[in-house]
């Protein structure tokens, strides 16, 4: 029967089937899923809820689907890409708080200098020596051109550090960070300090990377994250981060 469907979300019987294939080896990158015709026969639905069903899977990055397409869909190689725009999306929409994001990132940027300054080719020494001219010179067109900057020299260092992962969820919490924190360094008196401060802090991280020497690029992370966004968490939250600094031997700015 391919009739019309009782349950709204019977296509999901069809997204639920290619998931499991696609991870469990069954359905490979290259491979074709059945046409829209043979897959309504096969689950008994109607062919609106096949068409949903692989819009679904479409726009989870699995599959690509043309209609009238006798070869049927076609099973995609992976990609983070899905996985971002859903973390970005949770982010942005105030699944995480400032607190949340900043102690992640205290552990993934200061994993990623690890990383790079153990991996860091010569051409990524240019593109981080570049880059920090270019945050020097932004200081004068405003916080949003600097933020740019800033956020381009921790992209360099995660594609330096040659770890998918840690790029993926660095890159997307360190996003949100700069949204939800952006208004505070905006409305600051002394924003201008602040970056200057930051451009000192990136040259310090670049040296650590240029020299190799990890456990220092690593401890500048916490240390600086920690010197940047204590002031805007709560107590609790403000002494977990304390702890992350002190795990790596880092110090602690002096409270007013």
């Amino acid at each position: 029967m391919t009739g019309g469907d009782a349950d709204p979300r019977v296509f999901q019987r069809v997204v639920d089937h290619v998931e499991r294939a696609i991870a469990g080896g069954e359905l490979a990158p290259g491979d074709r899923l059945p046409s829209e015709r043979e897959l309504g026969e096969r689950f008994a639905i109607a062919r609106t809820s096949v068409r949903e069903a692989l819009r679904v899977l479409e726009h989870a990055g699995l599959i690509r689907s043309r209609p009238r397409d006798p070869r049927g869909p076609l099973v995609l190689a992976p990609s983070p890409g899905p996985a971002r725009r859903s973390i970005a999306t949770f982010t942005s929409t105030g699944g995480f708080g400032l607190a949340e994001l900043v102690q992640f990132r205290m552990v993934a940027d200061a994993s990623a200098n690890l990383l790079a300054a153990r991996r860091r080719t010569p051409a990524d020494l240019v593109a981080l020596e570049r880059n920090t001219a270019r945050m020097r010179a932004a200081i004068d067109a405003g916080y949003v051109e600097f933020g740019l900057a800033d956020l381009e020299f921790h992209e360099i260092i995660a594609r330096a550090a040659g770890n998918r992962l840690v790029q993926l969820y660095g890159d997307v919490t360190r996003e949100a960070v700069l949204g939800l924190i952006q208004r505070t360094i905006l409305d600051a008196d002394d924003r201008h300090t602040l970056m200057l401060r930051s451009v000192r802090h990136h040259r310090a991280v670049f040296a650590a990377i240029a020299d190799r020497d990890g456990p220092l690029a690593s401890r500048l992370a916490r240390e600086t994250l920690y010197a940047y966004y204590a002031e805007h968490v709560g107590d609790d939250d403000r002494e977990i981060m304390a702890d992350l600094v002190r795990e790596v031997g880092g110090r602690l700015p002096d409270r007013p």
